[in-house]
């Protein structure tokens, strides 16, 4: 038996005076009560040209707003929810005065402002939905007539609780399926044009509309019913949250304990108990919206009110402070709860700070969050974090990591075996899972929904012993898939494909869908084994072939969209001619993570090389965060460096490297002129830009595919000679002949596969003394070994370096 539900007289009246129908008013009652029974969301998606979808969602949504508010009650009894007030959000694309959706806007508030005059509205545009995180809401109008992005939709669908409705107005499908966004026209790149965009991912988007359980459709101009799902089982009252038990034995406050709306939440501020009088680590893992950032938020207050430290410090980090905001809510409102005043800070909108008597909370990037001093480090979405900045967290005393497993946070397999699976080595910590959503019941069909049309939760497919035979012989063939066939017709191949990417990368965003859906430029390619399972998942993006008078343009500033790989080389390299040159930048390219390090991803390059010389292209490069594995893996695979960023990425802590493999003879030109460029530049950079990179990568920076040696002068004086051969007699120090080293160090570093053989351990420590003139003991540290040992060895190295090189190194004429 479903709760009964009926919208009162006035707004039925005031229906019929506008011409609604009464079959629109059931359809909105019927979906609210299927939502209120199961404490679940219901959606209506309202097409059409005209104001009409915006005028029926005013008046459906007054409706649901009104009987909403009748329920809160008996909603608040059960705990399914902690306002006692109804809230209600409209999103859209642009609310500037003479826009469309500033019109749709307008006639959707006349009619809701007349039948909901006491209901909170919150109207935001998709540029700034970040603004709205945090927050959750009981009704949504999401307008989707003409822009968005698959961002916005992800991001924005998950702010409704269980027992609200999202009203989403589209255009006619019919015409919606063959038209261009605002989304569109930013996926245009020279030499294409908006007719080359396709429209795979708006098509897939309405054909899950009709796919779903929990979802109707109305025709708003044509005053048509679309779709009526089939109906649901429903309870015949709301249901009760799980049974939420306070354990006897607490240390927190029981006030905390009470906001916890279950089981796994209990259980989390239970871990944070054991770090009151220890030091520890704590791992959290969930679904989206399972309330692991709201648990932490509360749980870290308990913490801190516990402490016998008279200020608690806790650091706050996460790949972007949007991610944070749920967590920096209920940590305010924990203290608020147990009588503190706070003070917050916040940063374009959004919370950075908060603040009570003896308690400080503060939200830092990754990169910096680990250098702050604190008594309670929390890596909020730590699966978005480069693994080696995860590393410096380890090291705290007291460290919580929690991570999203699907979302589009990222759930990168990075952060639960490259990780978690090291951090065992280092320290024990507590494991909590949490299944159990907090905003809306189990098995909430807008959820599903979500999940399927953004691919949140695809999975690579499942490997076998006889899959591992095929790998093993290099079994493997390089296939371009219908990305058509894949969209259209949902294959399992797109899952899987996307799959990898989910568990092999550590950042996947629903737009990067979209991005290989539509973008012109951007295609797809798998290793397959011979069976046709997919191992190795590559997504490419075609560049350059740029007319000239873009090139001309480019030349002065101009920053043309997609063409980096051509853009970085007329603007750092003053190659021109190259933007003329075509090839494939790959933009992705992950193994199966169950089939790492087994040369899958070498190969899968090998054949892409061999495919774009087969189509006359001239180039394959890509873009990256600069790791040492990664670096070495493309130079190894034949991949010249052409440039390196100049300051690295907030979230990763990586510098961006850019490397390219020439194919025709032009190509090979330049980008051999670009390489060895880059090295000489990499000298200088390395003692100012450049001066905390890694030795470890700078190392593999240096090497070059071409094996040549930069042809540019090096000079010493004579008194830089004899100086040199003195330090090597141990007559003079180091200090006193920096001047002379560095040119021989230079050398080195500029020379081909001729130069002499140095061990890993002598190079870093040629880079890190030498070319980025760290201090002894801070050289000594990185290579774990004394102060003398690291001098004793550096003059050694210098000795061997200055017999190679000395007969060749040009001489000055003495200094007048």
């Amino acid at each position: 038996m479903t709760i009964k539900v009926r919208f009162p007289k006035d707004i039925r009246e005031y229906a019929r005076k506008e011409n609604v129908k009464e079959s629109f008013i059931r359809l909105a009652e019927t979906a609210l009560a299927e939502a209120i029974s199961n404490f679940h969301r219901r959606m209506i998606i309202l097409q059409g040209d005209t104001l009409e979808k915006a005028k029926l969602a005013g008046i459906l949504a007054g409706g649901v707003a009104r009987v909403l508010s009748e329920y809160i009650p008996e909603f608040l009894e059960r705990k399914l929810r902690d306002e006692d007030k109804i809230e209600v959000l409209y999103a859209t694309d642009a609310l500037g005065e003479e826009t469309y959706g500033r019109k749709r806007f307008e006639e959707f508030r006349k009619h809701f402002s007349i039948l909901a005059p006491n209901t909170e509205l919150t109207s935001v545009t998709f540029k700034y939905s970040r603004d709205i995180l945090g927050r959750t809401f009981d009704v949504l109008v999401l307008d989707l007539s003409y822009d968005y992005s698959p961002n916005d939709l992800g991001r924005i669908i998950e702010t409704v609780r269980g027992g609200g409705v999202v009203f989403i107005l589209t255009n006619p499908f019919e015409k919606w399926k063959d038209m261009w966004t605002g989304f569109h026209k930013s996926l245009v790149t020279p030499p294409y044009t908006i007719d080359d965009v396709k429209k795979r991912f708006n098509r897939r988007l309405i054909r899950k509309f009709t796919e779903h359980r929990g979802i109707y459709i109305v025709n708003a101009d044509k005053k048509k019913i679309e779709r009526r799902p089939r109906k649901n089982k429903s309870q015949a009252r709301l249901p009760e949250r799980e049974k939420v038990e306070i354990p006897e034995d607490i240390r927190f406050p029981k006030e905390l304990y009470e906001l916890c709306l279950t089981r796994g939440q209990v259980e989390v501020l239970r871990a944070f108990e054991d770090l009151i009088d220890n030091p520890g680590m704590i791992v959290l893992t969930a679904d989206r919206g399972r309330g692991k950032s709201v648990s932490v938020g509360i749980a870290s207050i308990g913490l801190a009110v516990k402490s016998k430290k008279k200020n608690f410090r806790i650091v706050v980090t996460a790949p972007e402070i949007e991610n944070v905001q749920s967590l920096l809510k209920f940590a305010e409102k924990s203290l608020k709860t147990l009588g503190y005043k706070t003070k917050i800070v916040r940063e374009n909108g959004l919370i950075k700070e908060v603040y009570a008597k003896g308690i400080g909370i503060r939200y830092y990037p990754p990169t910096k969050g680990y250098k702050q001093r604190a008594d309670l480090y929390i890596i909020d979405e730590a699966a978005g974090i480069h693994v080696p900045i995860l590393h410096k967290y380890l090291e705290k005393e007291r460290v919580v990591f929690s991570s999203t497993i699907h979302g589009y946070e990222g759930a990168g397999r990075g952060f639960s075996v490259k990780f978690l699976k090291k951090a065992k080595e280092k320290r024990n910590y507590k494991e909590i899972h949490l299944s159990v959503p907090i905003r809306y019941a189990e098995g909430d069909p807008i959820e599903r929904w979500l999940f399927d049309v953004l691919l949140l939760d695809a999975e690579p497919v499942e490997l076998t012993e006889e899959d591992y035979e095929l790998i093993r012989k290099m079994d493997v063939y390089l296939e371009e898939p219908d990305l058509d066939d894949w969209f259209e017709n949902d294959r399992e191949d797109l899952r899987h494909f996307v799959g990898i990417y989910v568990l092999a990368h550590y950042r996947n965003r629903p737009s990067d869908v979209a991005l290989l859906a539509d973008a012109p430029h951007h295609e797809a390619r798998v290793l397959r084994l011979k069976n046709g399972k997919i191992v190795t998942a590559i997504q490419i993006a075609r560049e350059g072939g740029i007319p000239k008078a873009v090139i001309d343009k480019m030349a002065k500033g101009y920053k043309p969209p997609g063409n980096i790989i051509p853009d970085m080389m007329v603007k750092h390299h003053y190659a021109k001619e190259f933007a003329k040159l075509k090839g494939y930048r790959i933009v992705r390219i992950a193994t199966h993570p169950d089939a790492m390090d087994l040369g899958l991803g070498s190969k899968a390059l090998e054949l892409l090389v061999k495919e774009a010389e087969e189509r006359g292209l001239d180039w394959v490069g890509s873009g990256f965060g600069a790791s040492e594995e990664l670096i070495r893996f493309w130079v190894r695979n034949g991949f010249a460096v052409v440039h390196l960023s100049p300051t690295r990425n907030p979230v990763s802590g990586e510098y961006t490297a850019i490397v390219i493999k020439p194919i025709s003879e032009r190509a090979k030109e330049i980008v051999k002129k670009a390489n060895s460029e880059f090295r000489l530049r990499l000298t200088e950079w390395l003692g100012d830009t450049h001066r905390d990179l890694e030795p470890e990568i700078a190392k593999w920076l240096f090497e070059t595919p071409f094996g040549e040696s930069v042809d540019y002068p090096i000079y010493l004086t004579k008194v830089q000679r004899k100086r040199l051969e003195m330090f090597i007699k141990r007559v003079l120090t180091y200090d006193t002949v920096v001047d002379a080293v560095k040119p021989l160090v230079k050398l080195y570093f500029l020379d081909g596969w001729m130069r002499p053989y140095l061990d890993d351990r002598q190079i870093v420590l040629l880079i890190h003394r030498v070319l980025q003139a760290h201090d002894w003991k801070e050289t000594a540290k990185l290579l774990n070994r004394t102060e003398v040992y690291t001098m004793v060895e550096l003059r050694d190295v210098i000795r061997g370096l200055w017999y190679y090189y000395k007969h060749i190194l040009n001489e000055e004429k003495d200094i007048k």
